[in-house]
């Protein structure tokens, strides 16, 4: 069965460098049966948004099942809407994120300007939902633009509840089940939303593909067909994560600035 990984972090780090290259990635995604992957830049995450995002570029290969997603930054607007015209009409971008920062999740007041911006593109945003302060913000936000798709990484961490409560009263609410490892929260999504609002992740480096996984496969009440859905057709419809080369306009008007600057 097809696994695609809807939450990687990118970049070397002081504990692995399993996820800096595309080589690496490629064996790293291998080794653990997952065919494709939407990856995050690490560094974009935490610290520098724009260098990191950069590098995502240069690592990510629709034709490898590699793609990748485009990190915001809600403290900063101006530089965040910049980085949304600059990456997000090109090949292998699934969508944009936003983090929270400090303990404090990301917030509609913040982030309104920005997805104002993001409509334009038609592409879902991805946001951290690790605790219930995350899970209310991220109602409001859903609930102002009730026309985007969100993917909550996460998925509420311990307060999983309430994120299925949300996303079963939002529909633009896709729910990404990393986060808590409790053995009851996909049976319990999946009946009180349906297997199609689920999307397999996992956060890797930061936790073990195998757990959420493990969730997905010791849960009694889903079928093969379910399990399908979870691990791979879900992420891929909602992504729209194709190999497929589609035309990149932008690139091509880059290399001609690039030319006529030389």
């Amino acid at each position: 069965m097809s696994i695609f990984d809807a939450h990687v972090y990118c970049g070397e780090t002081p504990f692995t460098k399993s996820l800096a290259t595309r080589e690496s990635i490629l064996a790293t995604l291998k080794s653990r049966g997952i065919t494709g992957a939407a990856l995050f830049s690490g560094l974009a995450a935490d610290c520098d948004f724009v260098t990191g995002n950069r590098r995502l570029r240069e690592i990510i290969s629709a034709e490898d099942g590699l793609f990748g997603w485009v990190i915001l930054n809600a403290g900063y607007s101006a530089e965040s809407q910049e980085e949304q015209r600059r990456h997000e009409t090109k090949r292998g971008i699934v969508g944009a994120a936003m983090f929270g920062h400090n303990g404090r999740p990301v917030v509609l007041e913040d982030a309104r300007e920005i997805l104002n911006a993001q409509r334009r593109y038609a592409k879902p945003i991805a946001l951290h939902i690790p605790d219930s302060d995350a899970v209310h913000a991220a109602r409001e936000i859903a609930v102002a633009f009730p026309a985007m798709k969100f993917l909550w990484l996460a998925m509420g961490g311990d307060d999983w509840r309430s994120a299925v409560a949300t996303a079963r009263q939002n529909l633009n609410i896709y729910l990404e089940i990393s986060g808590s490892l409790d053995a009851d929260k996909i049976a319990y999504a999946s009946s009180v939303l349906t297997p199609r609002k689920l999307i397999y992740g996992s956060g890797q480096p930061h936790s073990d593909p195998s757990l959420p996984l493990s969730l997905v496969e010791s849960s009694s009440t889903l079928t093969r067909a379910d399990r399908s859905r979870i691990l791979s057709e879900n992420a891929i419809v909602l992504l729209n994560a194709v190999a497929e080369p589609e035309e990149d306009t932008d690139e091509t008007e880059e290399g001609q600035n690039e030319a006529n600057a030389e």
